[in-house]
């Protein structure tokens, strides 16, 4: 999976736009990576589309009293060589 913040990958072609994908790791779960986590998340959730490319790829922190959690999300895209 490319995962990308750019609306383009250099040397591909969008194909397909699948739509937007979120994830959102849990506030209360303690884990030494969440944001890694919620990217994760955001992959599985793009690759169930059928997609092989995440661009426009954001992570943002959400701070909560005595939590943070990690909100993540992009465009799911088939992406292909460019010819």
């Amino acid at each position: 999976m490319i995962v990308t913040t750019t609306d383009t990958v250099p040397g591909k072609k969008i194909v397909k736009v699948l739509g937007e994908v979120h994830a959102r790791n849990n506030p209360f779960a303690i884990t030494l990576d969440m944001a890694e986590n919620a990217k994760s998340y955001l992959e599985k959730e793009a690759q169930k589309l059928g997609a092989n490319a995440i661009v426009g790829f954001r992570i943002e922190p959400q701070k909560f009293k005595r939590h943070t959690s990690y909100y993540a999300y992009g465009t799911a895209v088939v992406v292909e060589d460019e010819k």
